[in-house]
């Protein structure tokens, strides 16, 4: 069974923004799946839908075989959900958080405590257990709503942008619990900014664009939608384009040049020319940034 599927999913606010147009997805069950989009792409608007928050415009979408609109109380039973605007209650530890919202989904306060102590030790917040959220940093914050769904170990997990406002070792101490809990066969749906995040854990991936869905796959798959194979990134400081153009195709984002290149080569010619003319440059493969720059770029204006 899929977990997650959307057909011809749209979603008009009364303001008349058309939040989605015409979303159709499949995910599977056991993997990781991550929603990638600018703001305003339709990212939070899809999972709140999907995790039946919110009602959809037209078209159908089931979880766990279940209708998203007739079928809602079912779903919510096997869900978990952390909304990207949701916070933690002040006066209560971080213990308290998760162990109370556990006992709120039916466990017994002995399931809840060994749950709960079992979720703080791996995600790294155990020195906190009894600490007052009110006391807590933002990022912490946030790491206790990631905790409090996955205590619940829930069929489908939905998680909108979970790792924002978290320092690099948080951030991957949460990535480790996440994979555990798809190892295990649960299935993660998270939107998210940080195309490393995605890149890391993600088994399948789908980017949107104002609204509509450019593409989806594996992150082998989206590998493949650039058909080149290195990049350098140059400061536009003192750089005559025309001479940088002819080693490979060119983009500018801010005070940088991007260049990509097929060869190796290529890159070599663009090295010498840079030592030559003493311009700062670095090369690096490509990842899933530049597939997400390309794609979105490409769509900008269409």
């Amino acid at each position: 069974m899929e977990a997650v599927v959307s057909q011809d999913l749209v979603k008009i606010y009364e303001n008349g923004v058309k939040a989605l147009d015409s979303i159709s997805l499949s995910i599977k069950s056991g993997i990781v799946f991550s929603l990638l989009g600018r703001n305003g792409a339709g990212k939070t608007t899809f999972l709140r839908i999907m995790a039946t928050q919110l009602l959809p415009t037209s078209g159908k979408g089931y979880v766990l075989g279940y209708d998203i609109v007739s079928e809602a109380g079912k779903i919510r039973e096997k869900i978990a959900v952390i909304p990207q605007e949701s916070r933690p209650m002040y006066i209560l530890t971080v213990r308290e958080h998760v162990k109370y919202f556990l006992m709120m989904r039916g466990l017994s306060m002995y399931q809840a405590s060994r749950q709960a102590s079992r979720i703080l030790r791996e995600i790294g917040l155990e020195e906190y257990s009894d600490t007052l959220c009110m006391k807590l940093s933002g990022g912490l914050r946030r790491k206790v709503l990631v905790a409090m769904a996955m205590a619940t170990e829930a069929e489908i997990l939905f998680l909108d942008e979970p790792t924002t406002g978290l320092d690099p070792l948080s951030r991957r101490l949460v990535w480790d619990v996440i994979q555990r809990a798809s190892n295990s066969g649960q299935t993660i749906f998270l939107t998210t900014h940080y195309m490393d995040e995605a890149e890391k854990i993600s088994n399948e991936i789908a980017i949107l664009h104002s609204g509509r869905l450019l593409t989806s796959g594996s992150i082998d798959e989206f590998r493949k939608l650039i058909p080149y194979k290195l990049k350098a990134e140059i400061a536009t400081d003192n750089v005559i384009f025309e001479d940088i153009r002819k080693y490979g195709r060119t983009l500018t984002l801010g005070r940088r040049i991007i260049v990509y290149m097929i060869d190796e080569e290529d890159s070599r010619k663009l090295h010498e020319y840079c030592i030559l003319n003493k311009i700062p440059v670095t090369f690096s493969p490509l990842n899933l940034e530049d597939v997400f720059i390309k794609l979105v770029g490409e769509n900008e204006d269409s």
